[in-house]
C-alpha cells in the first residue's frame, strides 16, 4: 500500500510537471497551434462543399455559357469533333453535367439550350455544313436523355481552326439563353398535344426524364393558364382480352395523373380515361406497332 502511494505521487508530480512545462513553452505551444491549423485547413478543404453547378474549374475546358458570356458549366474534358464528319466524341464529364442541363432548363422554363457546332469552310455536304450536323448530333443524344427537343436549339458557326489527326479538340458551343416568342408557341403546342411513351413493362410506375421533363412544362402552362384542365388518356396494344386491357390503360393514365398531382398540378385540372386496345395509331401485328400503342396521350383545353 506504501509503495502505492508513492507511485501515485511521483506520478501527479510529473504530470503537473509536463503540464507546466507545455503552457509556458512558446515552442511547444506554437508547434501545437500550427499542427492543428494544419488539420484544420485540410478537414476544410476536403469537407468544403464543390461550387454549385460546376464539375471542374478550369478555364482550358469546354463549358457551357448563358446569353451573356458568364460561365456556368464546366467540363473536364475537351469534346471532339472529327475531319469531314458528323460524328462527336463526347467526354464522360458531359454525361455528368446533362443531368444539371436537364434541371436547369426544367427549373427554368423561359430557357432553352442553343447548341453551336464548328466548321470549316470546306466542310460542306449536301448544302448542308457539318457545324449543324454536329449540333444535331448532341441534340440527339440530349433528346433520348429526355431534354425537350423543343427546348433545344441548334446553330453553326463557320471558324479557322486545325485538326490534329482528324480531330480537334473543341468545336461544339453551348450556350443558355432566352426563349424566343416563336418557339414559346412551338413548345405550347407541344404541351397541349402530348403523346407519351413511358416504361409500361415494369410492374411499378417508373416516371422516365420525358415525362419529368413535360411535367414541369405543363405545371409552368397551366400556373400561366388556369381556365385550362388536362384529360389524360391510357392505350394499350391488343394482347390480351379487350375488358382487362380497358383496365389497364386506365391504370396508365391514372399513374400519369397521381405523378402530376405529386408535383403540384392541381387534381381539379385533371381526368383519366381509357381507350385500352380501341384505338390504335399501329397495327398490332409487329413488335414496333404494339409498343407505339402502348402510350399515354394527353390533352389540354
Amino acid at each position: 500500500m506504501k509503495n502505492f502511494v508513492i507511485s501515485l505521487f511521483i506520478f501527479l508530480i510529473c504530470a503537473f510537471l509536463g503540464m507546466w512545462w507545455f503552457y509556458t513553452c512558446t515552442f511547444c505551444k506554437t508547434n501545437y497551434q500550427e499542427k492543428n491549423q494544419t488539420i484544420e485547413n485540410k478537414i476544410t478543404v476536403r469537407e468544403k462543399p464543390p461550387q454549385k453547378g460546376v464539375l471542374k474549374i478550369n478555364e482550358n475546358f469546354t463549358n457551357i455559357k448563358n446569353e451573356t458570356g458568364k460561365t456556368l458549366y464546366l467540363f473536364e474534358d475537351h469534346l471532339k469533333i472529327f475531319k469531314n464528319s458528323d460524328s462527336i466524341h463526347i467526354p464522360q464529364s458531359l454525361f455528368k453535367v446533362k443531368d444539371s442541363l436537364f434541371s436547369y432548363l426544367n427549373k427554368y422554363q423561359n430557357k432553352e439550350l442553343l447548341i453551336i457546332g464548328w466548321h470549316k469552310s470546306n466542310e460542306i455536304e449536301n448544302n448542308s455544313n457539318f457545324g449543324i450536323k454536329r449540333a444535331n448530333y448532341l441534340k440527339e443524344i440530349l433528346t433520348k436523355f429526355g431534354l425537350n427537343p423543343d427546348k433545344i436549339s441548334v446553330s453553326s458557326t463557320k471558324e479557322e481552326y486545325s485538326y490534329n489527326e482528324n480531330y480537334y479538340s473543341g468545336g461544339i458551343e453551348l450556350v443558355l439563353q432566352d426563349i424566343t416568342e416563336e418557339k414559346v408557341k412551338k413548345i405550347n403546342e407541344g404541351i397541349i398535344i402530348k403523346t407519351l411513351y413511358t416504361k409500361f413493362n415494369s410492374r411499378k410506375f417508373i416516371p422516365d426524364n420525358t415525362l419529368l421533363s413535360y411535367t414541369s412544362e405543363l405545371k409552368n402552362y397551366l400556373i400561366n393558364n388556369p381556365e385550362k384542365s388536362v384529360k389524360i388518356t391510357g392505350h394499350t396494344d391488343n394482347v390480351g382480352e379487350e375488358s382487362d386491357n380497358k383496365i389497364i390503360g386506365y391504370d396508365r393514365a391514372t399513374n400519369v395523373m397521381n405523378h402530376f398531382i405529386a408535383n403540384g398540378i392541381d387534381k381539379n385540372k385533371l381526368k383519366a380515361f381509357s381507350e385500352g386496345e380501341n384505338a390504335p395509331i399501329a397495327k398490332n401485328l409487329s413488335k414496333e406497332g404494339r409498343a407505339k400503342n402502348r402510350r399515354i396521350e394527353i390533352i389540354v383545353n
